[in-house]
């Protein structure tokens, strides 16, 4: 007696199993390419982000102790204004990088502890002294003691900050505005500073976030081709010392 199967089960050929993984190797690899294409869009929109935050961050905190730079000593007479500590409301030094320093009356400093009292015409203040300086490429806030000038705390702000410059906006006709940009150097008379242009070129802390090495535009304005594959930006503002220009005579000691 026979027994026949209506649907007798077969197994796949060899070239039907050589198609299927043809098949699921190409789709597979699309799989591969979306996610590292997702992944690496992620990477390049973080490091932007961060780089922008850091920039804003680091132009924002020099800022404030830039702009109470003398604080509060304010005069009319241009022969004896601006001397407050001695002349030293601002100061800075030139190189690559470059270093600012600014004093004012502040019962705290750029790191938030309590100021050191320090002798004035007339009495005793406390006044902050803040220096900004970079570390390799971490930007510090560096405090001093505004007697003998000597270091207190040093502390990083942030990282990925590859230069520092800085211009000083000297008033030379007395009107309590910039006539030119000068860097700092032994010539500048520094009781006649009445701004700072800071410049600071930032780089992602990652690297191989560009396809290829760019060129960027340095804080004098030049176009450098990149070393490696950061993404680099260079941070401008120009900050104003407002007790050095403040035209309000309701102000003036």
């Amino acid at each position: 007696m026979k027994i026949s199967l209506r649907n007798p089960q077969r197994g796949l050929t060899l070239v039907e199993i050589m198609v299927a993984m043809a098949i699921s190797l190409v789709l597979l690899a699309g799989i591969i390419q979306i996610f590292l294409g997702s992944k690496q869009a992620y990477r390049v929109q973080d490091g932007l982000a961060r780089l922008q935050e850091n920039g804003r961050f680091a132009m924002e905190f020099m800022g404030r102790s830039i702009r109470e730079a003398g604080y509060t000593d304010i005069s009319v007479n241009p022969a004896s204004k601006y001397t407050l500590f001695n002349g030293t409301a601002i100061t800075g030094t030139d190189g690559t990088p470059d270093t600012i320093t600014v004093s004012f009356d502040s019962t705290t400093d750029c790191l938030g502890n309590n100021t050191v009292t320090a002798p004035v015409s007339g009495g005793n203040v406390n006044r902050a002294v803040n220096r900004f300086l970079l570390n390799g490429t971490d930007l510090q806030c560096q405090t001093l003691n505004p007697v003998t000038l000597a270091t207190l705390q040093t502390q990083p702000l942030i990282e990925g900050v590859e230069d520092m410059q800085i211009l000083y906006g000297v008033d030379s006709d007395g009107d309590q505005s910039a006539n030119r940009y000068v860097p700092a150097a032994g010539s500048l008379n520094w009781a006649n500073v009445v701004s700072a242009r800071v410049c600071l070129l930032l780089r992602s802390t990652e690297d191989n976030l560009a396809d290829q090495s760019l060129n960027y535009q340095d804080c004098n304005g030049d176009s450098v081709p990149a070393p490696d594959r950061r993404l680099r930006r260079a941070f401008t503002a120009t900050i104003n010392l407002r007790n050095r220009i403040n035209t309000s005579p309701a102000l003036w000691n």
